[in-house]
């Protein structure tokens, strides 16, 4: 069925039966991925993934690098490998790393990237540069090689609250080895992601996407590869996870972002496996009442819009709002990839319900599909590719409080909303109370007056600190802007107290922060706490 957009990776082997396929061909998908961003200090890694190889076996003989900068060569080598290494799973990846020393050492800012991959098929030589798909650009990789790390404040870390791994694979996508990826993900400054893959993917056989299995081996495997990966990482998690297609209070198919979920749900109706059947396994509630005590829960991209197609042959739609809010619900991930009309309708609608006395938490993710570097999707499945540099690994980030870096205490933090979504500069603010009581991003304090303390870091990389808001919210009336920082002695940090302020209602404090005039990717940065509350005594 199938008949919608998908992301990169591209499968390019699945045909519709008696339909004709513009990009099919005898060979394994060849992918060469990177980050988009790369610390000062780290080696930049480029994946070279090959998928399919179990149908078409090849040997791979050597890797060209050649990175340059502003038309101007700065790195070249050629990675031969001698003897050729023979390749014939179904996945297969391998990491190179690219060092940057002697002259090339102190070179930063946007640097372009080509990878030229020589395979041999059946006798036959295959040069690949950058990708193998039929009809895509084959746009050099590029990244941004950062003079500093990602901002900084004690205790606050950075990752990607919704990727999708290869254990998402079906006619037309898949994702990234799990295994894989912290290398990806430490190189950016990224200290964790979660993965969420299809639940309509995760029933399959682990070796036939057409089929499912009622043991579920593929979401069993999956557990046990991200516990193996967890227990030799330091310093890095990986969340587990589950994006579940269910159904919304109107009968349509939305997506539910479970997060430490090791119970496996169900969940088939807008997955396009079988004609005509739509309905999903579970409705929202009944997730919400039958989930493990501590798995935490996001709708996933609530306020995107559903294309007319996938509405119309996959009953696919939009989270109601009733059902965001849900009280078992913690929160919405409105950020997803980029910062569209679907993200600030998505606000509108979360400050709407923070007014009403519900506390709910933001989240921010990429949804992405391996693109760590550039977005591929197969626009109009067998018939041609739409790229983009937006949706990638790692580009909107949840940044979180934690005394520890591991899976339990990060699903803890993301529980309990100790974090912000940003695309790359951190705000965070405390409240300090007459009770006397402090609180975190998240909390609740008790007290009838209090000061804000705001702590701000931002870089060149993401900007100049431009202008820092704090909302104050009576629960049952309007948001007002308590204050607004426009001045800054330092243009990169600022850790300040506010005047003391009274309030008598159950209330809420929030803030934003902008930056302008970025060096990196983005031209503007930003960053949005969640709130913190205030019971009067």
């Amino acid at each position: 069925m199938l008949l919608f957009p998908f992301f990169l990776y591209a499968e390019t082997h699945y045909r519709f039966k008696y339909f004709f396929s513009m990009y099919k061909k005898s060979e394994p998908e060849i992918i060469a991925d990177a980050p988009h961003r790369l610390d000062p200090d780290k080696p930049y890694p480029i994946m070279i993934l090959v998928k399919d190889a179990h149908l078409y076996p090849i040997e791979l003989l050597s890797v060209k690098v050649t990175l340059s900068q502003n038309a101007k060569i700065i790195y070249s080598h050629t990675f031969k490998f001698s003897p050729e290494i023979k390749i014939s799973t179904r996945y297969w990846n391998k990491i190179i790393e690219i060092h940057f020393s002697g002259g090339v050492s102190s070179i930063f800012g946007l640097i372009q990237g080509d990878v030229e991959i020589i395979s041999k098929q059946n006798g036959k030589l295959h040069v690949t540069r950058n990708n193998n798909h039929r009809f895509t650009s084959k746009t050099s990789l590029k990244f941004f090689r950062s003079r500093t790390h990602l901002p900084v404040i004690n205790n606050w870390i950075y990752g990607d609250a919704h990727t999708h791994s290869t254990y998402t694979e079906d006619q037309v996508e898949f994702g990234s080895p799990i295994s894989a990826t912290p290398k990806l993900c430490k190189a950016m400054g990224l200290s964790f992601f979660c993965v969420t893959d299809h639940s309509y993917d995760l029933d399959d056989t682990i070796d036939n996407y057409l089929l499912n299995d009622p043991e579920i081996p593929k979401w069993k495997k999956l557990q046990s590869e991200i516990d193996h990966v967890n227990s030799h990482e330091n310093e890095f998690a990986v969340i587990r996870g589950e994006e579940v297609s269910c159904t919304n209070s109107n009968n349509s198919n939305v997506h539910f972002l479970l997060l430490g979920n090791r119970r496996f749900f169900h969940g088939s109706g807008d997955g396009g496996e079988k004609w005509f059947r739509t309905q999903s396994e579970y409705t929202i509630q009944e997730i919400l009442s039958l989930k493990e005590k501590n798995v935490v829960t996001y709708a996933s991209h609530p306020t995107e819009e559903v294309p007319f197609l996938q509405r119309l042959l996959l009953k696919r739609g939009e989270w109601a709002v009733s059902d965001m809010s849900e009280k078992e619900l913690n929160g919405i991930q409105i950020l997803n990839g980029e910062t569209t009309e679907s993200f600030f309708r998505g606000m509108d609608i979360w400050k709407w319900m923070l007014k009403r006395g519900e506390k709910k938490f933001l989240l921010a993710g990429n949804d992405a599909h391996g693109n760590f570097n550039r977005f591929v999707q197969i626009s109009i499945p067998m018939l041609s590719f739409r790229e983009k540099e937006s949706q990638l690994f790692g580009k909107m980030k949840t940044a979180l409080f934690t005394h520890e870096i591991s899976e339990p205490a990060i699903l803890e933090a993301i529980g309990k909303g100790r974090t912000v979504v940003t695309n790359g500069p951190l705000l965070t603010i405390e409240i300090e109370t007459d009770s006397p009581d402090t609180g975190k991003i998240g909390e609740t304090v008790i007290g009838n007056s209090f000061v804000v303390k705001l702590h701000a870091e931002t870089t060149d990389e993401f900007g100049k600190l431009f202008s820092i808001k704090i909302f104050y919210g009576v629960i049952g009336k309007n948001e007002q802007k308590l204050f607004e920082v426009k001045e800054f002695n330092n243009p990169y940090s600022i850790h300040t107290i506010s005047n003391w302020y009274r309030t008598e209602n159950f209330s809420y404090i929030r803030a934003e922060l902008f930056t302008l005039n970025a060096h990196g990717i983005d031209r503007d940065g930003f960053c949005y706490t969640n709130p913190i509350w205030i019971q009067p005594k």
